[in-house]
This record gives C-alpha cells, structure tokens and sequence, in this order.
C-alpha cells in the first residue's frame, strides 16, 4: 500500500485539490490508515466550507496514476479494496477526478456505508458542471451559479435586496435563498444521469426557477434535446412563468407550460385569484367544500383546469426529475398517480408541508420501492394560542431504481 499515492489521492478526493508539500509529508508521516487519513480531511474546516468552491476545476500539481486512484478511491469512499473487474471497470481513458468522485459517491454501498458523508456526494454533484459560466449583475434581477436570472419583480419586496446579485455556488448558509441545497442536488443529479436527452416537470411552478436552472445545467453538459413542463394554477404566477422564460433566451411555445392545477384526477378544481400574486406563494387548490373557506380568504374563487400525473405524463417514455411544490397536495397527487411515476419517471423532488404528510410519503414511496436520496423535515412555528403551523416547507428527494442512471461516465 502506497501512502503517499494515499495522501495524494485522500486530498484529490475530499478537498478537490493537491496537498501542499508540507502537508503530503505530513501526512506520509502521520497516517497508515486509509480511514484515519480520510477522517481527517473530512472534519477539517476546508471540508465543511467545501462547496463555496464547488465551481472549480481540479488542477494537478503531482503526476495522476489512475490505478492508484481508483485503490485508494475504494479504500477511501468504501472502506475496502476493489475486485479485479472493479479496478478494470474503473480505469477509463480521459477520466477525471471528479468523475471517478462521481462514480464511488454514487453507488448504493456508499450511500448506505458512509453515514455523514452526503456533503461529498453535494459537491461531487455540483462540481461535475465546473467551471460555471461568467455571469454579470443584471439590474432589477439575481442570478444563479448558471447565468439564469430571475427578476426580483416576482417576489414580495424583501427580496428585492437580491437585486443585482449573482450566486457563485449553490445558496450557503450565509446567503438569502428561496431553495435548499437538496432541492439543487436532486435536481442536477438528474441532469447527470440523463443521457443525450432531458426532460423535466415543475409542478406547482411559480415561475419556473427549476424548469429553467436544469435547462441550463443540461446545456453545460451538451445535452440539448430538452422537454420542459410546468404546470401553475395562478395565472399572474403562470404569466411569471412565461416571461421568466423569455427573460432566459427560452421560448414558451416549445414547451408545455399549463395555466391549471395538479389534482389526483383530471377535471375541474378552483383556484384563489391572489390579490397581490408577488406576495403570495402559498395558496392551494380546492378539490372539495372542506377545503373552500380556507382558501376563499386568499382571494376570490376561479374554476381552472385540473390535470393528473398520468396525463402529465401520457406519451413520454421517461421523465428525468419532476420537481412538485402544491402546498399540501402533493400527498393525494402522488399516491393517485404512483403506477405511472413508477414507470416513467427516474426522481422526485418534493416540497413538503406537513409532518404527516412527509410519513405518508415515506410510506408511499418505501412501498413502491423509491430511494430516499434526502430529507429535510418541515419546520413548525408556535402560534400564541399553543398551536403550530408551518414556518419553512420540508423538502424530499426520491429515486427510481426502475429506471437507469450512472454519474461519472
């Protein structure tokens, strides 16, 4: 066993970047553990601050031996030595580190073996479309690691204050931001695994900040043979949508981007007109009485087309990532429409919006045999009369073993 192939390759893999001098003799000298040398990388500060560089490119400093990474990439990431036809199987002409990074930290034995370890498997995502575009300040609008803008006009005013900012990674900690970093993983992961084509749903879009991220991300892998739907029930949010897409050079009329509601069943549904559409972000669609003094008092009722899964997705072969937002909804959509998500489509990422709702997803979806990639649970807030309502949406992200999908090739 080569340690200093080991510390090389500890560095490459977990921090993205050579060691310095100093800091591969050290480590030649400290560690002959594979599982000590990677357990010091990983709680080191540069670790845990690791995708604020996630749009750079590895650069090597040491010449690469790709037998030695793909050793010590198992003994790392997996904690064993790899097979013969596993070494073979690794060893690809032009590979890159981040490919190989890929290809461990997405398999189920690292995803099951290697509690903690999600934030590598983030970055490794993320990375593989390095270097992100140049993108410049645009006026009255934020951009994201992508280029693509969304104009502050869509939003109530306190966010206005993102006008003229470009994000330089997926949001931190430290940053405002409207989506969480499963929601960005999930949603490149499926551009990773895609192929030569992409399709993608938004349902519940708003104005579509994920039909139009993905595009952009499929365009930076080469990919562009790309079907977007996206399905709003307001139709000033709907109108949002198209312009938003116009706004980022895409044409609405080659997509399919409906003014109607997500239901169990195709049909009719009611809909809140919102008084101030920029303020609100949070109205549900009526299927039933129960449900229409609640949603009454966001604004005056409108009947409006409503569509199922499976006719969302009659006549496609495969849908890469569906991304469902519907405020508290989504339960009844996806178990009516769970045969044909089986079928067809490779992930889901899901707004939650309850606690019971995110059990019963998981009881749904465990049942038909999904993989729960990520989860964070909604938060609560107390009211003054000792109830608890919802403060910030939950977020889920499941994949389908159905269908196929390899990063890192």
């Amino acid at each position: 066993m080569n340690i200093g192939e080991g510390v090389l390759w500890a560095y490459r893999l977990i921090l993205n970047r050579d060691p310095s001098t100093e800091e591969r003799r050290a480590g030649e000298s400290s560690f002959t553990d594979p599982q000590a040398l990677r357990r010091n990388l990983r709680t080191s500060r540069e670790f845990a601050l690791l995708l604020d560089r996630a749009g750079e490119i590895f650069e090597p400093e040491y010449p690469i031996d790709w037998r030695e990474g793909v050793l010590w990439g198992f003994r790392l990431l997996l904690r064993r030595e790899p097979s013969e036809a596993e070494l073979e199987h690794n060893l690809l002409s032009d590979d890159k580190v981040n490919n190989l990074r890929l290809r461990i930290c997405g398999t189920r034995e690292f995803e099951t073996g290697s509690p903690g370890s999600s934030a590598l498997t983030d970055f490794a995502i993320i990375n593989a479309f390095a270097p992100f575009p140049e993108s410049g300040a645009v006026d009255g609008a934020f951009r994201d690691m992508f280029g693509a803008t969304t104009k502050v006009d869509y939003l109530d005013r306190g966010w206005h204050r993102l006008a003229g900012y470009v994000f330089k990674s997926v949001p931190r900690d430290r940053e405002p931001s409207l989506h969480g970093t499963s929601e960005w993983v999930g949603t490149l992961r499926s551009v990773l695994e895609a192929g030569d084509r992409f399709t993608a749903m938004e349902l519940g879009a708003g104005w579509a900040p994920w039909l139009v991220a993905s595009e952009r991300a499929a365009r930076l892998r080469g990919i562009e043979d790309i079907d977007l739907t996206g399905v709003e029930a307001s139709a000033e949010h709907h109108g949002f949508m198209l312009d938003n897409f116009r706004n980022n050079g895409l044409n609405p009329e080659r997509h399919s981007l409906h003014h109607a509601v997500v239901g169990a069943d195709d049909g009719i549904a009611s809909f809140p007109r919102l008084p101030v559409a920029t303020d609100d972000y949070g109205a549900n669609a009526v299927f039933g009485e129960a449900e229409r003094d609640a949603a009454a008092m966001r604004g005056e009722l409108e009947e409006i087309r409503c569509l199922s899964i499976k006719t969302l997705l009659a006549g496609k072969d495969r849908v890469d990532v569906i991304h469902i937002d519907i405020q508290g909804h989504e339960e009844a959509v996806l178990a009516a429409g769970i045969d044909h998500l089986n079928a067809k489509v490779r992930r889901l990422v899901i707004g939650t919006h309850s606690r019971s709702i995110e059990g019963h997803l998981f009881d749904l979806l465990h049942d038909n045999e999904w993989v729960c990639e990520s989860e964070v649970p909604c938060i609560l807030r107390a009211t003054m009369d000792g109830r608890r309502v919802l403060f910030v949406d939950g977020e889920q992200v499941w994949r389908n073993d159905r269908l196929s999908g390899v990063m890192g090739r």
